[in-house]
């Protein structure tokens, strides 16, 4: 295969946005499996050009990946059999990289996390691999330091990129900067990449990918029923015996939830950080990421990005404190239509 466009991430960054943009264009071309197949994360029998509908000898197209499962493992072992495998498949790849400020991505990848471990159990975000007597343990401060899919470290996955592929074929989306300038951004890719397909969705307006969810929480009614409220004061009761996960992903009404099971649960969401002072994310930027962004600062060279580089460490922090999410009345009363009033101090 010729040439094609792919972005390693990391995710939380504008990966979902960019998709969705280069997708809407005529003439560009995403993996008939959507976005993050990450093709190249593991052995394939078949071409990677056969994972677009377009004719493979179709020069004009603008083939595209966006996958940032790329860039969530730490092993250098790991970035260097992704890098070969897209040597060996595309003749001329040019990459993206996403770029965010890094505490505020990392909050927004712990908290997308939690919205799937909270329903599935610990690292999982599938059904059929659910399990709650495992429930996910960790602070933010805990995952922000030990785990790349939220503390996401970049230099030395850039670097291996740059060296791998040259400077000239790696380039730069600065969420702050280039979200609400696609067209720029678009035009920059094309210049550097030599692809000519015109932008199609010029002037169209940019959609927004990151509406936030509510902080996911339980709530376990062992021996009584109980009563919840949300912030405007309207009540449902919970069933004795009843463990509800009130999360906006899925909202769900366990009736023969184990009680050791569904205390460990209880006693795991208390770890769950959802405040963030404005001087705890200084801090997070100075001893978790500064040392990275400066190594990585040095790959942000002109021509490798459109428009400015935003200045990531003169960053202004403000106290962030997300609110629990809403919980679902219509399912709360089909799970008791006619319980007795139960005092809030319960919950």
């Amino acid at each position: 295969m010729k040439s094609a466009l792919i972005c390693p991430g990391p995710g939380r960054s504008g990966t979902s946005l960019l998709h969705f943009m280069f997708a809407n264009i005529k003439g560009c071309y995403g993996p008939r499996e959507g976005k993050e197949y990450s093709f190249f994360a593991k052995d394939r029998d078949f071409p990677y050009e056969s994972n677009f509908d377009v004719d493979a000898d179709d020069a004009d197209a603008l083939r595209f990946e966006f996958s940032p499962r790329y860039t969530t493992v730490t092993a250098p072992s790991w970035h260097k059999t992704v890098v070969e495998r897209i040597r060996n498949s595309v003749d001329n790849p040019f990459v993206i990289f996403t770029i965010r400020e890094p505490v505020s991505r990392s909050i927004s990848a712990y908290r997308h996390f939690l919205q799937a471990y909270s329903i599935f159990g610990k690292k999982r975000h599938l059904a059929e691999q659910r399990c709650l007597s495992d429930p996910y343990r960790r602070t933010f401060d805990q995952a922000v330091r030990s785990n790349q899919l939220v503390g996401c470290l970049l230099s030395d996955i850039v670097g291996l990129y740059v060296d791998s592929f040259g400077k000239d074929n790696v380039m730069f989306f600065f969420l702050e900067e280039d979200a609400a300038s696609f067209d720029r951004f678009y035009d920059f890719v094309l210049d550097r990449t030599g692809f000519h397909v015109p932008n199609t969705r010029r002037g169209a307006k940019i959609p927004k990918f990151s509406k936030a969810k509510g902080h996911p929480r339980y709530y376990y009614s062992q021996d009584h029923d109980i009563c919840i409220r949300n912030r405007e004061g309207r009540e449902a009761y919970l069933p004795a015996g009843h463990f509800y996960i009130c999360n906006e992903r899925g909202h769900e009404i366990i009736s023969d939830m184990d009680p050791e099971v569904a205390a460990s649960c209880m006693d795991a969401q208390k770890l769950w950080t959802r405040e963030f002072s404005a001087a705890y994310q200084s801090d997070i930027f100075d001893e978790v990421f500064r040392e990275d962004f400066q190594k990585l600062s040095d790959y942000w060279v002109p021509g490798s990005y459109a428009g400015a580089v935003p200045d990531y460490f003169n960053w202004s922090y403000r106290d962030k404190v997300f609110p629990y999410a809403e919980p679902d009345f219509d399912l709360l009363k089909d799970a008791s239509p006619e319980l007795k009033k139960a005092s809030l101090s319960d919950v």
